[in-house]
């Protein structure tokens, strides 16, 4: 998320606190153990300023079945067993003897001594309340890795639930069976402890979430995921613990805070809308919800990438551009985690297509020489590599150039997002890009001044494509001449999945291939001054959320929300 909306969510979040306690002189500022849930009813605190969560829950116990381990499935934590005891003392005789066939009524009221009304202070959420950043991220602006906390709490600003997807807490043994699916298929035997816990937050709506033991491969971590929902609008909010660190006492605390931020941001009246899908949306049924197992996965997990042992139809590649193989080598070698002497040898021999099938994401950054400068600057991440990916920075002779095409992405077969950044004039032809037939995301932008991209045809290629932006700028001229030449985008007619649109193009005549577009939910058009700027037909999007063209929002369902970050436009 860029800085500027990060500020400007803060800022709103701020003002709502203040209407809040001006409205009522009982607002508290809670302290650091106010969030941590308790089942005794705050006393003398108006309805803002406490949170009520009520689990009513039925159980029929299965043969080899413990007390205590039916309370840590249900309520997240053993020890609520004694109250399972007291709740069902006509069916539980004997506690170390369950039958199987009981029926268990399952009855917990939890609270916590704050509210939406109250004050949030940032250092109570680990190191900070991280709003919107992408889930488990421990980079900071300088791409270390940090973990300043036993947790830490990720919470997004909430999304109008535009794909109407149903409530988990109403379809509860559904949405219980299709984490576990996903979570082995994902994380294999990596995940362990998982266990689930839904209520209904008085006077808001539902909440409902998991936890689990993820095995990073150096350290393990506690991962809770809670998903909160009223009937339109839906948050989310995570705790990432670092298990060494953190005690019984610790994860309390973390839990009641993970609780808490899910409901704290359902506020239909401020929320974002969504430019993307989820990252691992297309692993699991639940697409409009984040997929805590794809991100422990690619963020959290050390482990060497799986390699392609019997690539079909296997292939020596022949790069056009060695300091573009140098570099993806360099990758290659970290993901895979090679010794000194695996690493000697693998530099030594060649890449073939095998070696490539496993790399499903690829970020490419590039600035070439021009006027001001000298340098070259080029950067390759594959699968958002922990050492947030490697450059090189040289002094070409005059006129020489580190990249003369992009070629070579054409062997990265098994790719779903690319992500491409280029300053360059000597780069026009993007036709590579059709044989990455998987890609679901592509984001192409360009900053660059008297180039402009031959044709735009290979998105016909790409039939599972999702998300496309296609944008950047030029300082110099306060506007892209990139893509100046392109007037017919019709070929977009081809990516019939095509959800999230995004352009800064200026010159397309007719934007009638959008009636074909039936899964078009966002529509981000950024004006180029001086040229064409058509304005598409609002009918031809029934069924998109959010439509900005050149600056006004045409349509946004809920009436209020956010402006699309800076990098987005």
């Amino acid at each position: 998320m860029g800085k500027r909306l990060r500020r400007n969510i803060k800022a709103t979040i701020f003002i709502i606190i203040l209407l809040s306690i001006s409205m009522d002189s009982r607002a508290y500022f809670g302290q650091n153990e106010d969030y941590l849930l308790t089942d005794v009813k705050p006393d003398g605190r108006g309805k803002m300023h406490y949170l009520e969560f009520v689990s009513q829950e039925t159980y029929t116990v299965k043969a080899g079945d413990t007390l205590w381990d039916i309370a840590q499935d249900y309520w997240g934590s053993g020890t609520y067993y004694q109250k399972l005891i007291s709740d069902n003392e006509d069916v539980v005789d004997v506690p170390e003897q369950l039958m199987p066939g009981t029926e268990l009524q399952l009855e917990k009221t939890l609270y916590t001594k704050v509210g939406i009304g109250d004050y949030i202070s940032q250092d109570q959420f680990g190191y900070e309340l991280i709003v919107d950043e992408e889930a488990f991220g421990l980079e900071d602006i300088y791409g270390k890795r940090q973990f300043h906390s036993p947790y830490r709490i990720y919470a997004s600003v909430p999304y109008e639930n535009d794909l109407k997807e149903a409530d988990p807490y109403v379809h509860w043994d559904t949405f219980k069976d299709e984490v576990k699916r996903c979570g082995t298929d994902i994380c294999g035997d990596l995940v362990s402890d998982l266990s689930f816990e839904r209520y209904q937050v008085t006077g808001i709506g539902s909440l409902c979430g998991y936890q689990f033991t993820f095995d990073a491969g150096d350290r393990e971590y506690i991962i809770l995921a809670y998903f909160c929902y009223n009937s339109t609008t839906q948050s989310e909010a995570f705790a990432l613990c670092d298990k060494e660190l953190c005690t019984e006492s610790t994860l309390a605390l973390a839990r009641g805070k993970t609780f808490y931020a899910a409901v704290r941001f359902l506020d239909p009246g401020v929320y974002y809308v969504k430019a993307q899908d989820y990252v691992g949306a297309q692993d699991w049924n639940y697409p409009q919800l984040r997929n805590p197992f794809v991100n422990a996965m690619q963020r959290l997990y050390s482990g060497p990438l799986k390699k392609v042992e019997d690539y079909p139809n296997d292939y020596v590649i022949e790069w056009k551009e060695p300091e573009l193989e140098k570099l993806v080598r360099e990758e290659l070698s970290g993901l895979w985690q090679l010794t000194k002497e695996e690493k000697q040898a693998f530099m030594e021999r060649d890449i073939t297509a095998g070696d490539l099938a496993a790399i499903e994401e690829m970020e490419l950054s590039y600035y070439s020489v021009d006027n001001d400068s000298e340098e070259e600057y080029l950067r390759v991440r594959l699968n958002k590599s922990a050492d947030n990916g490697t450059d090189i920075t040289l002094r070409p002779p005059v006129k020489a150039r580190l990249l003369g095409s992009l070629d070579d992405l054409r062997h990265f077969r098994g790719l779903k997002s690319l992500d491409i950044t280029l300053r360059t004039p000597c780069i026009t032809d993007l036709s590579c890009m059709e044989y990455l037939t998987d890609l679901q995301v592509l984001s192409m932008d360009i900053y660059s001044a008297d180039t402009q991209v031959k044709d735009v045809d290979f998105l016909g290629k790409l039939p599972n494509l999702r998300t496309l932006r296609m944008g950047g700028w030029y300082w110099k001229k306060e506007y892209n001449e990139y893509f100046e030449g392109i007037t017919d985008l019709s070929i977009l007619r081809a990516c019939p999945h095509l959800a999230y649109l995004t352009l800064k193009t200026g010159n397309v005549e007719s934007y009638d291939f959008l009636a074909d577009l039936p899964e078009i939910h966002y529509l981000y058009l950024s004006r180029i001054w001086g040229e064409k700027n058509v304005v598409p037909d609002e009918s031809l999007l029934p069924n998109a959320r959010f439509i900005e063209i050149y600056g006004e929002q045409v349509r946004f369902e809920n009436g209020d929300g956010y402006d699309p970050p800076y990098n987005l436009r």
